[in-house]
């Protein structure tokens, strides 16, 4: 019986990489062209995926577009993949991943009439499990990568079944390669082919990288050297008839990781506002959804929304947020993410002023602070707000005393932080309260203002906090963390800091030493004895809040040419410590890591796409979202972070990876210089990079809950409403019934007056819900880490079979 292969003609672009994305543009148009023409002159199938690319076609070359849409409906040239484009597969969040296939397939569907069920990422330096799920129930059955490479991972077989953390299973294929080179495919096609020990098998060819696509002569070499094969059936043919021909049995139930590691740290400020968006636009989509189904605004924002999701969407592309691009590249991340910001502030802002314009108009002498609570439930958590005095006080005799009330008139703890502002003026005011907030809506406080005889109050010098139950001590000799006991147990061990690492240039991470482990010759900061530079005239440590709400240090510390400060919240009325870090970095090929020593034994675990997954404990770098947490009992000591993604553990301690001081796209070739040594070469990270970091111990299943509210803490102003006719507001009462559930999304369905709700199980235990909007009850049963749609529409609540609405 003859073998099957089945020939995958396609052309790897990368919009973005050693190049920006004008010449991307110039080298789609040019390999789109060339495919077309040569369509005319050979029976083959040109396949290829990616909206960024058609997007450039329909916009800069219209009439090659139309050329492409009639040799789809010919069948001569497939619409693979269907996602919006190839974006990392490590860091972006669950729901980033729906919207890149559904924004995608909207678009196919849209353009060409036609929905891809093969998901395609060649590229990318490794692959979640939870996107095992998504794919799923976003309506594709497979998944074609080549990372990573048979000797950062071993797999039982390149043909396989992939499960997902839920339980979910799709069929994958491990490529060997993407392209094959020009003028010479027919020959590396059949090496690949012989090589393959299946009856069925695939190769994937295409002059890449940076386009080319087919060639007249590979086709005519093909053609003659290989379509009369006596031994091999080769077909010119698609991802999906490939996987409809094959049956695989071996099974995979992890993610497929890892490769390249150095790309889960290095270009940090991309990746800090990468996190940043995520949350912005998920924030915003459910302030202007609230807005809208209350009726406080007419219309829902969709464009301006659909704009920052595409700016996000491309700046996961995986060359850009794992930063291995050149360094427009990394500029155009990073103008992507700002763009993205700016407009969903502005709807977040929007639906803000509209929610508010129900409250009353502010008593006299009152300062408002009106407060959205972005969950479902009610939450007692600090908030940070600024305000302005009616009018400057400049009389130094007298300082102005703030009262806080609650919505029914009890005072509210309180405490008056540092202000933004450096003006020696009693003006600009800035106080940290502890809030008790409605679900999903506005919660209003009440400042007043009163003026007093100045009294000097020296600072406490207290580096301990102690009430019977947390105790956690700064060690005033070195400034560092020195114990977090909680009822009585010690959860950190000796040695915790700033540590520097020998790296090197290579932003990937390329090396094989480097799959065991990223950096060499851990060296611990030094604490600055007398602190230069940008922090000149400070003490080595010292205390800089002490009030109600919570006990605020910081600390000066150096290595070489590198300087940081830490600096720590430790909360008087809840179990956190938050620990913000900033980094001046001034060395190159090194990696900068925050190292936290845990005095307890457990499993360590990750936040990744919708779900959690247990995480490598020998060295080996890890890539994990907004949480890395040590499961003890049932208990979880917990380090949250709003903006990092790799980390490592050993030796019962866990290293958070900032970031690397390393060269642009220095890609090691064979044996040959990593880069060139007669000329200054760009490098990655320098300067300021600044990290946040909550220290808590959680309860085993509100890990995921209460790093939410960390990354995506209430919003909050004083204002002074100017209020509107708010007698048709209409209510939206959102109950989960479950605390294992989050809702990771909630947004206006297109083109429907219907509420879409994505809710997430965030642990590995069944669990039943029963989930109320307005009274209206739908019972819902959810399976491990099992994420599920549900619409409002009518009133009534529908459990969707898919993401994708």
């Amino acid at each position: 019986m003859k073998k099957e292969i089945h020939l995958i003609c396609n052309a790897h672009i990368d919009p973005i990489w050693q190049w920006d994305w004008v010449e991307g543009v110039s080298a789609v148009l040019s390999t789109f062209r060339s495919a077309v023409r040569l369509a005319d002159r050979f029976d083959y199938v040109f396949c290829h995926n990616e909206v960024t690319a058609y997007k450039y076609v329909e916009e800069y070359a219209p009439a090659l577009f139309e050329e492409i849409r009639a040799l789809v409906k010919r069948g001569k040239w497939h619409i693979m993949g269907g996602w919006y484009l190839q974006p990392d597969c490590n860091m972006p969040s669950g729901e980033s991943f729906v919207r890149q296939i559904r924004e995608g397939q909207r678009y196919f569907r849209e353009k060409f009439g036609v929905t891809p069920t093969t998901a395609i990422n060649f590229d990318p330096f490794g692959h979640t499990a939870g996107l095992v799920q998504i794919i799923k129930k976003c309506g594709q059955d497979s998944y074609i990568f080549m990372r990573p490479y048979p000797h950062e991972m071993e797999l039982p077989s390149s043909q396989f079944i992939w499960r997902g953390l839920d339980g979910s299973e799709i069929k994958a294929w491990r490529s060997d390669a993407y392209n094959t080179p020009l003028g010479k495919s027919a020959a590396v096609i059949k090496r690949r082919a012989d090589r393959q020990p299946f009856a069925v098998g695939a190769v994937l060819w295409g002059v890449g990288n940076h386009g080319g696509g087919p060639s007249a002569k590979d086709l005519a070499d093909i053609e003659h050297e290989l379509l009369g094969d006596p031994d091999t059936h080769y077909i010119h043919s698609t991802p999906e008839a490939f996987f409809a021909a094959v049956s695989p049995t071996d099974v995979v139930d992890r993610s497929l990781r890892i490769s390249m590691p150095g790309c889960y740290s290095v270009m940090s400020r991309v990746k800090t506002r990468h996190a940043m968006l995520e949350n912005e636009l998920y924030l915003a989509e459910k302030m202007a959804s609230v807005a809208y189904f209350t009726g406080a605004i007419g219309e829902y924002p969709e464009a301006e929304l659909r704009v920052a999701t595409e700016d996000l969407l491309n700046a996961e592309f995986h060359d850009v947020l794992p930063g291995t691009s050149v360094q427009c590249g990394e500029e155009a991340g990073l103008r992507f993410l700002s763009h993205g910001l700016l407009q969903a502030e502005r709807v977040k802002v929007r639906a803000y002023f509209a929610l508010s314009a129900a409250e009353a108009p502010a008593e006299e002498g009152e300062f408002p602070v009106v407060v959205f609570n972005p969950h479902p439930y009610r939450l007692r958590e600090n908030v940070e707000c600024e305000f302005s005095l009616a009018d400057q006080n400049w009389d130094k005799s007298r300082e102005s005393f703030i009262k806080i009330v609650d919505e029914s008139g009890d005072p509210v703890p309180y405490q008056i932080i540092k202000e933004e502002s450096n003006l020696t003026l009693d003006w600009r005011k800035r106080i940290v309260f502890e809030a008790d907030l409605k679900p999903l809506a506005l919660s209003r406080y009440r400042m007043y203002v009163e003026f007093r005889e100045k009294k000097e109050s020296a600072r406490a010098d207290v580096f301990c906090f102690d009430n019977g139950r947390k105790h956690v001590e700064i060690d005033r000799e070195s400034g560092l963390l020195s114990s977090y006991r909680i009822d009585g147990v010690e959860y950190l061990g000796k040695g915790f800091g700033l540590v520097s690492f020998d790296d090197n240039a290579d932003p990937w991470a390329m090396g094989r030493d480097q799959l065991k482990r990223l950096g060499t010759d851990e060296r611990p900061f030094s604490l600055s004895k007398t602190p230069a530079g940008v922090f000149r005239g400070m003490k080595s440590v010292q205390v800089i809040e002490d009030g109600d709400i919570y006990l605020g240090i910081e600390a000066f510390f150096e290595d070489e040419h590198t300087r940081a400060r830490i600096g720590y919240k430790i909360y008087k009325n809840n179990d956190a410590v938050d620990i913000d870090v900033t980094v001046f970095m001034g060395d190159i090929d090194r990696i900068i890591k925050l190292k936290l020593p845990i005095a307890v034994q457990g499993e360590l675990i990750g936040e990744t796409a919708f779900g959690s997954e247990p995480l490598f404990t020998d060295a080996r770098e890890n890539v994990a979202h907004r949480f890395v947490a040590l499961q003890t009992g049932d208990r979880a000591l917990t380090l949250m972070n709003r903006e990092v993604y790799g980390s490592h553990y050993e030796n019962g301690a866990l290293y958070m990876s900032l970031l690397r001081g390393a060269t642009y796209c220095a890609h090691p070739i064979e044996d040959r210089e990593l880069i060139p040594t007669d000329r200054f070469t760009k490098k990655i990270d320098q300067g300021e990079n600044r990290y946040s970091f909550r220290l808590m111990l959680c309860a085993r299943g509100e890990v995921a809950r209460r790093t939410h509210e960390f990354v995506q803490p209430p919003f909050l102003q004083n204002i002074f409403p100017v209020p509107a006719d708010a007698s048709q507001r209409r209510a939206l009462d959102i109950r989960l019934g479950s605390d294992s559930l989050s809702l990771v999304a909630m947004k206006k369905a297109d083109g429907r007056e219907a509420l879409i709700l994505r809710l997430l199980n965030n642990t590995a235990e069944q669990t039943d819900a029963e989930l109320s909007v307005n009274g209206t009850v739908l019972p819902l049963h959810f399976g491990k880490y099992e994420v599920k749609t549900v619409l409002l529409e009518n009133g009534a609540l529908t459990e969707s079979p898919e993401l994708l609405i």
